[in-house]
């Protein structure tokens, strides 16, 4: 009896207290002290708007660009963003060559579309990818021969034939960046990685070289160390290589695929560095190397062709030695923040001043040097054939009401007396954009794109007018004078608007079908002419303006008249035969071709969308 008295009071008090425990709220499970659910990440970039190192690849007015830069509504999530740009632009130029036989007149729309995705996921890493196309309108192959849509369809395939020596490449659309971006490394540094766009000072050596239809992207790394006030980068690029990669992945500068390849390896590599005290000054100092690894002008077992270009004259000089050109500089500015003129001050200024060194890989013959070096390289009196070009720029102004601009630039670039000496004092430019930025996007030498920075003394004064509803206005004038009278006239590209065999050290016979307005040894009687020393002058009118948060519309024009180095050239009755070491009468001039024509011009209209 009491075993049963025991099991019932036991069971109704279980009873009991299932029933509370039935009837009571649930018990919320607490999380442990110091912990809470991480929040998804967010890039600070969706907020601040894009780092500017994510925004190279295009070129419009800084408004424009900080609006696309700073816009929200292309992230798709928290952590990836999308952009669009897109630059149509129609240009007509005309005898830029100052010919009055044949006036070059170029009359061509030209297209610019730009894809990019950016990813970051983390404070740790970024990435992005750019796709890009770019094209003249028309430029690509007809569907066929004869067939009528010819004139209408154009997306013929590109096709290549083993050892094509003239392959021409249609309108391109290729992937204009591809990096990854490592942050928060030791010493609180960046490494970056991959197909990439650099920008450094006003981009005169290094730079996007947005202002051409394709720009420029290095394939390579840099090393970022990022302070307060201070960064310094370290560089490497491979500006062109001939090696190919397996499973058909080729190199179009494989000389054992294409014979037109010069078969010269190349690097540029160095360091830019740059300190600013805020709202006053930043100062750059860089030393930028590019080595050019020469091969033997052997023939290939294989393929059967030379294993350097034949149209290089000094091929089989090089075979023992490498090209290395440094160039070493500063750059002092008041244009503190993102390189635009300083808020809240009217005057501003830039000073930069570069240096080069190096060797070419050539050696020269020197006949004086017979006697003091009797027992010289190859039993040849040489010596080693040395750069020494410098460069100085000085750009002002001085700005009035917030509006109007009046600004000036003084540039030199060295150009070289006696090219036959072992001195090459011709101021060799990098991977030169040859236009910079805004408010200077002309600053080399005018919209014309005419003119390269060697031996190149250029003065030019500009008045630029910013209206609040109507854009901004620029004015320029440009006078463009050779800095030695015996050097040539360099065109944008870089090459001498010269004969093809001038500038050698040991030409062969010159044809006469092209012109030159030097005289590469510095010899007065091998000259007919008077040499000049005006190129020519340039007058560009210039004018941006938005039409909406998202599209803007340049608007330019510049007139060209040729000065007294070209005149006393396409003027010259009479010419020096280096071959017979002899004056003779000038066929062209007889015959009346390649006379001057003295003034050329060139016009030019764009629009920029930026999303």
């Amino acid at each position: 009896m009491l075993h049963q008295k025991k099991r019932f009071i036991l069971f109704c008090f279980i009873l009991v207290f299932s029933s509370g425990f039935l009837n009571s709220e649930p018990l919320e499970e607490k999380p442990p002290e110091n912990q809470s659910e991480p929040k998804p990440y967010v890039s600070p970039m969706k907020e601040k708007g894009l780092d500017p190192e994510f925004n190279r690849h295009m070129f419009v007015e800084p408004k424009l660009s900080k609006h696309s830069a700073n816009s929200s509504q292309f992230w798709l999530n928290d952590v990836l963003r999308f952009g669009l740009y897109l630059r149509p632009r129609q240009e007509s130029r005309y005898n830029l060559d100052f010919n009055a036989s044949d006036k070059g007149y170029i009359d061509r729309t030209l297209q610019t579309s730009s894809l990019y995705f950016l990813f970051d996921p983390s404070p740790y890493v970024q990435a992005k990818v750019t796709l890009q196309d770019a094209r003249v309108w028309g430029g690509e192959s007809p569907a066929s021969t004869g067939d009528i849509r010819a004139n209408f369809f154009n997306n013929t395939a590109d096709v290549y034939s083993r050892n094509q020596t003239n392959a021409v490449s249609v309108n391109q659309t290729s992937v204009r960046e591809a990096f990854l971006l490592l942050n928060k490394l030791p010493f609180q540094s960046k490494f970056q990685v991959g197909r990439q766009i650099w920008a450094y000072g006003d981009q005169r050596l290094i730079g996007g070289g947005n202002w051409t239809v394709n720009g420029l992207s290095f394939d390579g790394a840099r090393l970022m160390f990022q302070f307060e006030n201070a960064k310094i980068h370290f560089l490497m690029a491979r500006p062109y290589w001939t090696q190919s990669g397996t499973n058909g992945v080729v190199s179009a500068n494989d000389p054992k695929l294409n014979s037109a390849a010069n078969g010269t390896d190349t690097t540029l590599l160095g360091t830019y560095n740059s300190y600013t005290i805020p709202d006053w000054v930043t100062f750059d100092f860089y030393s930028l190397g590019i080595v050019r690894k020469w091969k033997k002008n052997n023939t290939n077992v294989v393929t059967g062709l030379p294993e350097s270009s034949p149209d290089d004259p000094l091929a089989s000089n090089r075979s023992r030695q490498n090209q290395n050109l440094i160039t070493t500089g500063f750059r002092i500015t008041n244009r503190t923040k993102g390189n635009f003129l300083p808020e809240g001050k009217s005057w501003d200024f830039t000073w930069e001043s570069a240096f080069q060194s190096g060797t070419s890989g050539r050696r020269i013959q020197d006949p004086y040097l017979k006697e003091y070096l009797p027992n010289e390289w190859d039993n040849i009196r040489t010596e080693r054939e040395k750069y020494t070009g410098q460069m100085h720029v000085f750009q002002t102004g001085y700005t009035f009401f917030k509006k109007l601009r009046l600004g000036g630039q003084v540039l030199f670039a060295s150009g070289d007396k006696n090219r036959s000496d072992a001195s090459v004092s011709t101021f060799q430019t990098l991977a030169n954009p040859r236009f910079g930025v805004i408010p200077y996007f002309n600053n080399v030498a005018g919209i014309s794109e005419n003119i390269n920075a060697q031996n190149l003394y250029s003065k030019s004064v500009s008045v630029t007018y910013s209206t609040e509803g109507y854009g901004e206005f620029q004015i320029t004038y440009f006078q463009n004078d050779k800095a030695e009278k015996q050097d040539a006239w360099y065109a944008i590209s870089g090459a001498p608007n010269s004969s093809s065999t001038i500038g050698e050290k040991n030409p062969t016979p010159v044809s006469f079908e092209k012109g030159s307005t030097e005289n590469f040894s510095n010899q007065s009687y091998t000259s007919p002419y008077a040499l000049g020393k005006r190129i020519y002058t340039e007058v560009d009118l210039t004018w941006h303006g938005q039409i909406n948060d998202f599209v803007s519309l340049w608007l330019g024009v510049g007139y060209l008249e040729a000065g007294d180095a070209v005149k006393n050239y396409r003027n010259s009755k009479i010419q020096y035969n280096r071959t017979t070491q002899s004056f003779e009468w000038n066929q062209n001039y007889l015959q009346g071709r390649n006379q001057l024509a003295k003034e050329a011009y060139m016009v030019y209209a764009q629009i920029n969308a930026a999303f």
